[in-house]
């Protein structure tokens, strides 16, 4: 140990009640003690690690916070912040490991929520991030794969970080079919970013609505028709589809009662519901994503001890 204002090396004196060593300066007479390892909970109001990891365990099976906390012992406010917490990690990994995939293609959608209130009962006053949420989230369409996701409103912005994203995650060196649906902030930051690396095409769906407006918030609208439009390159005509993506964010929502669209379960600050996905970019989603995942994973583990044996 080294001391901050006489770079000299100090001298052991005795140890702190919780057993880490202390040192003492000889010159200024200061005493310093070794940096206590927090584990991957990462901040000084730590909890058992286990209780932690149970927690998180119980909401990536699709527990309540309330039932979590009955559970582990854990205080509420607590195991939000450590869902925040394990949210960024799994960004982190998400973003650290999902690189240079080579796609073939590629299907992006987004996926209502809202923070704090509805877009309807903003305010003058609100802050930007309160109201509707969107995540955008872009999947291989042979192995389901999500390859990027970020959060935030249909803009423009939010939707060239995704397509920043999406590039880093695929093979630079490999060309892909992308589709969306007909959201037009996506033809720009497509062109910007990807360039000549994507065969991009726009899928429009066109719905009716027939029943009043009470009754048309309980069932989804009726499918009408729908249309492809070929933006850039050569997107072949069989492939243009987003019934993939469309059938992930259905299970998304089922999982994660935040991005159900009737629903007490919504997030009072932009951090949680990110965490749940992705930070602000994406915790409860990144959560969520990465525990969807990894439950693909293991059941297609079962099915193949089942088929062939242990």
């Amino acid at each position: 140990m080294t001391c901050h204002n006489c770079v000299v090396e100090c001298k052991k004196a005795g140890k702190r009640s919780d057993g880490l060593q202390r040192y003492r300066c000889a010159q200024c007479g200061k005493t310093f003690s070794d940096r206590k390892d927090f584990g991957w909970i990462g901040h000084k109001q730590a909890v058992d690690e286990n209780q932690a990891l149970l927690a998180l365990a119980m909401l990536a099976e699709g527990n309540s916070i309330n039932s979590a906390s009955r559970i582990s012992g854990i205080n509420k406010k607590t195991i939000m912040s450590l869902l925040v917490i394990g949210g960024e990690k799994c960004e982190s990994l998400l973003a650290e490991r999902v690189r240079n995939v080579p796609a073939s293609d590629v299907q992006a959608d987004e996926i209502w929520g809202f923070v704090g209130k509805k877009q309807a009962a903003t305010g003058p006053g609100d802050s930007y991030r309160v109201g509707d949420a969107w995540c955008f989230i872009g999947i291989e369409r042979n192995t389901k794969l999500i390859l990027a996701c970020e959060l935030g409103k249909r803009t423009v912005t939010s939707a060239t970080r995704f397509i920043s994203k999406l590039a880093t995650a695929t093979d630079a060196d490999t060309r892909f079919q992308f589709t969306t649906d007909g959201l037009n902030v996506y033809p720009y930051p497509v062109g910007n970013i990807l360039g000549d690396r994507v065969d991009y095409a726009q899928l429009i769906k066109v719905y009716k609505f027939n029943e009043a407006e009470s009754e048309r918030r309980y069932s989804p609208a009726k499918f009408a028709e729908s249309f492809s439009t070929p933006v850039y390159g050569e997107p072949d005509e069989d492939k243009i589809c987003t019934s993939h993506i469309e059938r992930q964010n259905g299970s998304l929502r089922q999982w994660c009662k935040r991005l159900t669209r009737l629903t007490y379960a919504f997030s009072s600050k932009s951090g949680s519901i990110t965490a749940r996905p992705w930070r602000s970019t994406s915790p409860t989603t990144t959560f969520a994503a990465s525990t969807a995942r990894r439950a693909r994973r293991q059941r297609k583990r079962r099915e193949l001890l089942t088929d062939d044996g242990p």
